[in-house]
Formats: C-alpha cells, sequence, structure tokens
C-alpha cells in the first residue's frame, strides 16, 4: 500500500499565510518604486523645462544683439554673409 503524506491544515494556512504577506510586500515595494519613479519624471520633466526656457531666452538676447550689430554696421553683414556663402558653396562644390 501507498504512503501518503498529507500536510496538516495548520502547515497549509502557513505557509498560505507567509506567501500573502511576501505577496503583500512585493506589491508594496512595486508601489513604492513606481512613485519614486513618478516623482523623478516630473524633477526631469521640471528641469527640462526650465532648461528650455533659459535657452530660449539666452537665444532671444543673442538675437536682439545680432539685429543691433546688423543695424549698426550693414556693410560688414553684408560682407560677412556673402562671405560664408562663399565658403558653403566652395565645401558644396568639392564635396560633389
Amino acid at each position: 500500500m501507498a504512503s501518503t503524506h498529507s500536510i496538516p491544515h495548520t502547515e497549509t494556512t502557513s505557509a498560505q499565510d507567509t506567501a500573502q504577506r511576501t505577496t503583500d510586500k512585493l506589491r508594496d515595494a512595486v508601489s513604492h518604486a513606481q512613485h519614486n519613479a513618478q516623482d523623478a519624471a516630473g524633477t526631469v520633466r521640471d528641469t527640462a523645462v526650465q532648461a528650455a526656457e533659459t535657452t530660449a531666452d539666452h537665444a532671444r538676447g543673442l538675437q536682439g544683439d545680432f539685429d543691433s550689430a546688423v543695424r549698426r554696421n550693414p556693410t560688414v553683414a553684408v560682407l560677412g554673409a556673402l562671405g560664408v556663402g562663399i565658403f558653403v558653396g566652395l565645401a558644396l562644390t568639392k564635396r560633389a
């Protein structure tokens, strides 16, 4: 006759309780990790927005400086643009 080993009810309940506690701990850890990830994403987003605004302000300032320089010295601006155009044209011609 084959012997069957049955697990007493208290051991089964204890194992189920342990499994449930482990599951609850994992859920809490995942929830905590999600919260931390959301906080980090918000911080990165806020930093990126601030950097973009700072860069845009700086670009507007440079554009204003450039516009003022062109108004004060239009001949130099035209000659500079002509020189850049010739340089780019020569670079593209040699490349092709």
